[in-house]
This record gives structure tokens, C-alpha cells and sequence, in this order.
């Protein structure tokens, strides 16, 4: 009777022991496909690769899951990392080479690709990349990536942050870039994109910052065109560094959020318009290096108070500087045309 008790108490513990590693154990296809994305790199100077053994890829370094599917919801692998404990954090510097696997698709339930800075990831962004529904956050920057932006990335309708910025990527960036209308933050700055800035960029209505600097863009500033199809959360604007030409729309002023507007270094024509006064919150203005032409700035920057950055040399501005910059309290850093009939307040240094 006791060796049957036994027994029957052995094998309890042999399923328990059963059930608790098949609970640790990953899903077959988060585990295909994190190991063949392992498989396509080959070189990691961090070792957070070498520890991706055994079943439980959930425990493995720069992996989350989700607590009740154990469904592998985040990649977090940075080029700079914190190692070490809470109470002294040491920050380490890494670089990964290879490839991103096609078969990255297979995690299903990723919401975070977050593989930035580490500088040796080449090759294209996999198509297959558009399967992944539930992914919010799309964080490739400063890599070597190239080619095109792949169509089933615009196909991401849940995707918050979009940052690609500092590869080596081609091509016009897509009309279909509108149907992300969750996205809140672009970066697509540094890299080598050419055409026009896409017209539906304007329906982006959760925007909140636009990095599209250092490309090759040309044609006109696409900007919403009246105040109720605007930006309202828009809070910074950079598409410096380009060849964009036309005219600095008027539609301008309604982005009345907007903190940061930076568009120099480009071939810009046309006067600064009266409506950026109604931008009450920039602080940092830059349209330095155009073909701007105008008589003055417009007495309307004076409601621009919050300014701390402002930069208008190299274009073809002949008046002198409002006096009203004299009361400006936060301005520190001025560019302007070297010949006027204004001293700068107590304090700006001009560039």
C-alpha cells in the first residue's frame, strides 16, 4: 500500500516537474524565430546573444513575454545598455553585425523592435515585417540598413513610433505612410530619401514630432491646410538638410503646438509669413540658409516670446531686427544677417 502511495506521489511530481517546464518552455515559433534571427548575426560584442539557450526565451537577455500567453511581445536589444543593478547602473556601449531574419515575422505578438545604435545591422527591412500587427514600436536607428522602406511597414496601423533615422536607406517614402494613423513619432532623418514629402503625411492626426532632415526631398512643404485638419499635437518639425523649394505656407500658423520648426539648408523662396505669430509656443526657429526674401522679419515674431533659438542668415533679408527681440528672456542663440541697423539684446549671442 505504501509503495503504491509512493508511487502515485512520484508521479505527481513528474507532472508537475512536466507541466512547469512546458509553462517555461517558449512557443515553438517565437523560438524558430528568435534563433534564426540569432542565426543572422555574426558579431555581438555585448554576449546577449550567447545566453539565448535552452527552451525558456522568455529569461533570455533583451526578451520580454507577455505574463499570461508567455508570448514574446519585446526585442529590446540597444546599442547602449545598462548592465549591473539598480543601485549602480553602468552603461555599456555594444555593437551587433549580421542581418535581420525574414523569420522574425514568426513572433507574432511583438510590440517592441527596438535594435538602436548598434551600428552593424545591414541589409534590407524584411517584408515579412508587416505581419506583425501588434507591433507599436519600430526602433532600427543608427545602423547600416539600406534599401527601400518596405510597403507592409505602412501596413502597421498600431504603430506609435516609427524611427529609422541614420541608415542607409533609398527611395521615396510611401503616400501609404497615412495610414498610420496611431503613429505619433518619425524619424527618417540621415538617410538618402528622395521625391516629394507625401501629401498624406497631413492625416497623420497623432503626430507629434516629424524628423525628415539630412535626406534628399525636394518639392514643396506639405503642411495640413486649414486649422481643422491640422496637427494638434505636433510638436516638432524638422525637414532641414533637404532641397525643398516653394514657399513657407502659410498654413504654418496653425500648428499652434508647435515647440521646434526647423527648415533651413533648403531652396525656400517667398516672404516669412505673418502667421508664425500665431505659433505662441516656439521656441526654436530656424530657416537659415534659403532663398527667403522680405523687406523685415515680420512684426508678428514680437509673439514669439518663448523663442530661445532663432536662425534667418543667408537669405535675402534687408530691414533690421524687430526691437521687440530685446524683451525676449529665453532668446540665447541668433543667426542673423550680418548687416542691420539693430544691436542684439543683452546677452544673445549671434552664430
Amino acid at each position: 500500500m505504501a509503495s503504491h502511495q509512493f508511487i502515485c506521489f512520484l508521479a505527481m511530481i513528474s507532472l508537475m516537474i512536466i507541466n512547469i517546464s512546458a509553462n517555461k518552455a517558449c512557443h515553438p515559433d517565437d523560438l524558430k524565430g528568435l534563433n534564426d534571427f540569432k542565426a543572422g548575426i555574426h558579431s555581438d560584442t555585448s554576449g546577449r546573444l550567447s545566453k539565448w539557450i535552452g527552451q525558456d526565451c522568455c529569461n533570455w537577455p533583451g526578451i520580454s513575454c507577455n505574463s499570461t500567453t508567455n508570448r514574446v511581445v519585446e526585442i529590446y536589444l540597444p546599442g547602449r545598455y545598462v548592465s549591473g543593478d539598480d543601485e549602480s547602473p553602468n552603461f555599456v556601449p555594444s555593437t551587433i553585425s549580421g542581418s535581420i531574419s525574414p523569420s522574425i515575422s514568426l513572433l507574432t505578438s511583438l510590440e517592441v523592435i527596438d535594435l538602436n545604435k548598434l551600428v552593424g545591422l545591414t541589409g534590407p527591412i524584411p517584408e515579412s515585417i508587416g505581419v506583425l500587427k501588434n507591433l507599436k514600436e519600430l526602433n532600427l536607428q543608427t545602423n547600416q540598413l539600406s534599401s527601400t522602406i518596405p510597403e507592409s511597414v505602412f501596413t502597421l496601423t498600431s504603430l506609435r513610433t516609427l524611427n529609422l533615422e541614420n541608415n542607409h536607406l533609398t527611395g521615396e517614402i510611401s503616400e501609404n505612410i497615412g495610414n498610420l494613423q496611431a503613429l505619433q513619432k518619425l524619424f527618417l532623418s540621415n538617410n538618402s530619401f528622395t521625391g516629394k514629402i507625401p501629401v498624406s503625411i497631413t492625416k497623420l492626426h497623432s503626430i507629434s514630432t516629424i524628423h525628415l532632415e539630412k535626406n534628399q526631398l525636394v518639392g514643396e512643404i506639405q503642411l495640413p491646410l486649414s486649422p481643422a485638419a491640422q496637427w494638434p499635437l505636433i510638436k516638432t518639425l524638422a525637414l532641414d538638410n533637404n532641397a525643398l523649394t516653394g514657399a513657407i505656407p502659410d498654413s504654418i500658423g496653425y500648428l499652434t503646438t508647435l515647440s521646434s520648426l526647423s527648415i533651413s539648408n533648403n531652396q525656400l523662396t517667398g516672404p516669412i509669413p505673418s502667421s508664425l505669430g500665431n505659433i505662441k509656443q516656439l521656441q526654436i526657429l530656424k530657416v537659415n540658409n534659403n532663398n527667403l526674401s522680405v523687406e523685415m522679419l515680420p512684426t508678428t515674431i514680437c509673439g514669439l516670446t518663448e523663442l530661445s533659438v532663432l536662425y534667418v542668415s543667408q537669405n535675402k533679408i534687408h530691414g533690421p531686427l524687430p526691437g521687440c527681440l530685446y524683451s525676449f528672456k529665453y532668446l540665447l542663440d541668433v543667426d542673423v544677417p550680418f548687416k542691420r541697423t539693430a544691436t542684439l539684446p543683452m546677452g544673445v549671442h549671434k552664430q
